[in-house]
């Protein structure tokens, strides 16, 4: 599209106005979520179009209607039906180029009934949403305006993302973009080191050299860290850091563990060694005994206690070394696929954000995104403290993560049952298609760039459509998610597909043990 015209400004109830301008369609076609302009006083308005509407004057009387109908000759063979058929367009100021001035002005003051309405031209939306050309992660691209959505690394993730949509609506197909632009970014342009928290195995993939030629490999770039293989170093979990792994702890409780940890860390450091939760749980039994076993307090620890070691994450050093993971331009990812205990999955990701934060702290390890799947489950919004001990960590890393280079990208299909106090602190916000009513009020009442008419059009987007709000863009960008370059997810595929595959694995398997007899 050019920036042809393609209507004029009418007057209504309820404007023109700063906040409303509604145009007749003279021209062509308007699309909602398209872009036009408006000539002004001191240069041009821009408007998004929220929506569309057809009317026709001839079937604006329902018992009219009827009654033509009803006696069995049409109103287009009586009447000029066509003739007053026309698109009434409702659009939303956004913002005023002014001549001479790079700044954009916030709208004030309506244009005048009867002006003409064009297209957006492609340089002016650029320029008016912010969009970064030159050194942009490309996300996709504009429906009906020959513009690429290229957004600022900084505007995208300083201040936290959120990318919020149902199941199936193509979320994991727009992080595999986020996360292959990050890792394709040049030294010279600002990289970062990612951690992905991958729940459903999702972006194993980018571990893995692509079968086919047309797929771009990122298994250079990628570390792949399987949750069963993972160790939690216990002289690394500091007596705080114990006190968020056994949230009921009393602070009596809290108190006794850490004079038994300050204990051990001092002989570690005269030359004893390492210690684990084995070392700890003989220090407290050593101070019982001298009690004759009459310290609820300590019986309380030994039970939590136990209750770790059940979890088999727990050794005398970190495995792998957190420092080795997180290097610029590197994707580390998580493997939480195999972990069915949400318990253990709460504290692998408890344990690491708390690292990830506090070595970012002391500038140990680079610039950090932090990509966290099924956000909602580790950041509850109503939950008791042992189903959300993770909540507390990113609570924080949401609130001062910026001022020390660690971002979040929280990712979850239940908004409502996200943590509103972290989802607050997520300044941009990627919609795909929801259709949860409760949902679609919650990110209408926590985006503060998203309107009523724009937040009512989540339900209506397609797989792989989206919407962008929030600091990243001045204004609601509906875009189409460009294409992937890595191979899909082992988890990709129809319900027939995996169908097919068991059953002729299944057969092979019978061949070969018929064989083998």
């Amino acid at each position: 599209m050019d920036d042809k015209e393609i209507g004029t400004v009418i007057s209504s109830l309820e404007g023109p106005s700063p906040t409303e301008v509604d145009f007749v369609v003279t021209q062509g076609k308007v699309h909602r979520g398209q872009f036009v302009e408006i000539p002004y006083a001191d240069g041009k308005m821009m408007c998004l179009v929220e929506n569309v509407i057809k009317t026709n004057k001839y079937f604006e009387r329902a018992d009219s209607v009827k009654e033509f109908e009803s006696q069995g000759t049409k109103l287009f063979e009586q009447f000029p039906v066509h003739e007053w058929e026309y698109l009434l367009a409702k659009t939303k100021p956004l913002g005023l180029f002014v001549e001479g001035e790079k700044q954009i002005r916030r709208p004030s003051f309506p244009p005048s009934p009867g002006s003409k309405v064009f297209n957006a031209h492609p340089e002016n939306i650029v320029q008016f949403l912010g969009l970064d050309t030159e050194k942009g992660m490309q996300l996709g691209k504009l429906e009906f305006h020959p513009v690429e959505v290229k957004v600022n690394l900084s505007k995208l993730l300083q201040k936290h993302l959120a990318i919020l949509a149902m199941s199936g609506s193509g979320k994991s197909y727009t992080v595999s973009c986020l996360l292959e632009e990050l890792l394709n970014r040049k030294a010279e342009h600002g990289r970062v080191g990612i951690v992905a928290f991958d729940v459903h195995g999702e972006y194993t993939n980018f571990a893995e050299p692509p079968s086919d030629a047309k797929y771009t490999d990122f298994s250079t770039r990628t570390r792949l860290i399987r949750a069963r293989d993972l160790r939690i170093g216990v002289p690394k979990i500091s007596a705080t850091l114990f006190g968020s792994l056994m949230p009921n702890a009393s602070p009596a409780q809290k108190r006794e563990l850490g004079k038994i940890i300050e204990e051990l860390q001092k002989k570690m450091k005269e030359g004893y060694g390492a210690y684990d939760l084995n070392d700890i749980r003989a220090a407290l039994l050593a101070e019982l005994n001298e009690k004759e076993g009459k310290n609820t307090t300590i019986q309380t620890l030994l039970g939590w206690l136990y209750e770790l070691e059940e979890l088999h994450l727990f050794g005398k050093a970190d495995n792998p070394s957190l420092l080795d993971l997180v290097q610029p331009g590197i994707l580390t990812v998580v493997d939480l696929n195999d972990v069915l205990s949400q318990k253990k999955k709460q504290v692998i990701v408890s344990y690491l954000a708390n690292r990830l934060f506090n070595e970012r702290r002391s500038k140990t390890i680079p610039l950090t995104v932090i990509v966290l799947e099924e956000a909602h489950n580790f950041i509850p919004q109503n939950t008791p403290k042992e189903g959300s001990m993770s909540k507390y960590v990113f609570r924080t890393i949401a609130r001062e993560g910026r001022k020390f280079g660690v971002s979040l990208c929280l990712i979850s299909q239940r908004p409502v049952q996200l943590d509103t106090t972290t989802l607050s602190q997520c300044n941009t916000q990627l919609l795909l298609r929801i259709t949860n009513p409760y949902d679609i009020k919650h990110i209408g009442e926590s985006s503060e760039g998203l309107s009523g008419e724009s937040a009512s059009m989540l339900n209506s987007l397609r797989v792989g459509e989206g919407v962008l709000v929030g600091e990243a863009v001045n204004a609601p960008v509906f875009f189409k998610v460009r294409e992937r370059k890595s191979q899909p997810s082992k988890h990709e595929g129809t319900l027939e597909k995996a169908g097919i595959d068991y059953e002729v694995n299944a057969a092979k398997n019978r061949k070969e043990t018929e064989d083998l007899l």
